[in-house]
């Protein structure tokens, strides 16, 4: 009984084991802890970032150019960045938003908008808007003979339209090529034989006035149109050299052919008007011949022919408006609201005209006095 009242008080001893676990309880504590505060972190960058995010564009086209609005809440002026690319005959416009990751890219139609002039921006009250101006439309006459135009080749491509207008003079019709729609409007009007319209599209790309002519003689109409980017005939040299292909990284090989046992002397290379390339081999054997097709985005000017070493090659580098990239900043305000045009001079401008009907040239003689 003594001896037990004389023990000190009893102590509780954890097992080795215990102690170890509850070190990595506590270290495992801490972790968590430190992962719950940079999710956190994380999660308020986000809510922060989806603040600033630009909603979906709604984008309204006018007679005098394109219209794009936005909403953007918790977004200024200074937050945004806004730019113009053009590459290859392409356009799009590219909106950056600080804060956001998720930048707004839409692809502009370069056939109609004027790249020539910025679009303007604005971001005011949380509304994004970015106004792009059209080409100005223009109205080109096409001079019309009275007699045949027998001295204008045409090609088998449907280069021609021709109507027959029975009763028309050339005073009578008239022919206009329309910009920015490069479209081609034939009218007629007779006190005799009454009126007539039609409208034609999908013309050669890049078509100007200097490459139309019209005629009418007999009672039928013929409108030719010269291709744009024809050529002149050129013959090109092919070298027996191989270090004369030397040639860029962004060159473009337009014909590459094993031919054993020939030797420079008996190929022959012609680029005809229509851009068509003609390689011409002879061998023990005959000859052998192909053809191939020059792109527009190749300068024919640079083409280039070797055969060495069994191996014929022809190559080019294409144009420059192929491999160019223009970029254009926007400017955006945060006082003036960006519009097409002044809201005085919108009120006094004629509203857009009812789009007529619009017909594919098929290149066959239509009766339309009937």
């Amino acid at each position: 009984m003594l001896g037990m009242m004389m023990r000190g008080p009893t102590m509780y001893t954890a097992s080795p084991m215990a102690l170890v676990d509850a070190l990595f309880d506590d270290d495992f504590a801490f972790a968590n802890a430190g992962e719950r505060a940079r999710a956190m972190r994380r999660l308020n960058e986000n809510e922060r970032s989806r603040t600033k995010e630009i909603g979906r564009p709604r984008i309204e086209e006018t007679s005098r150019g394109f219209l794009i609005t936005a909403h953007a809440p918790g977004v200024r002026a200074g937050d945004v960045k806004a730019s113009v690319t053009t590459k290859r005959g392409h356009a799009k416009l590219r909106i950056d938003v600080e804060g956001s990751s998720s930048p707004l890219e839409l692809g502009l139609p370069t056939k109609y908008i004027d790249i020539t002039v910025a679009p303007k921006a604005s971001c005011i009250d949380g509304v994004l808007r970015v106004a792009v101006l059209k080409r100005t439309a223009e109205t080109l006459r096409v001079p019309i003979s009275s007699t045949p135009d027998e001295g204008m080749e045409t090609d088998d491509e449907g280069s021609t339209i021709t109507l027959s207008v029975p009763g028309f003079g050339a005073a009578d019709i008239s022919v206009t090529l329309e910009r920015p729609e490069d479209s081609l409007v034939v009218e007629g009007d007779s006190k005799n034989f009454g009126k007539f319209k039609k409208t034609f599209k999908n013309l050669p790309a890049d078509i100007e006035l200097s490459h139309i002519s019209a005629s009418v003689a007999h009672g039928l109409l013929k409108i030719t149109m010269q291709d744009p980017h024809a050529i002149d005939p050129m013959d090109i040299a092919v070298s027996s050299l191989e270090s004369d292909m030397t040639t860029s990284e962004s060159a473009v090989t337009l014909v590459r052919r094993h031919v054993p046992g020939v030797s420079a002397d008996n190929v022959s290379c012609r680029l005809t008007a229509d851009r068509m390339l003609h390689v011409e081999v002879k061998t023990s054997n005959g000859r052998a011949a192909l053809s191939t097709s020059v792109s527009r985005n190749v300068d024919h000017s640079t083409i280039r022919a070797a055969c060495a070493n069994g191996i014929l090659s022809v190559v080019a580098e294409p144009t420059k408006t192929e491999t160019e990239t223009h970029v254009l900043q926007i400017d955006v305000s945060g006082d003036s609201p960006a519009a097409l045009v002044e809201a005085a001079v919108e009120a006094a401008l004629p509203s857009t005209e009812k789009p007529t009907e619009v017909e594919d040239f098929d290149g066959k003689i239509e009766d339309v006095a009937a």
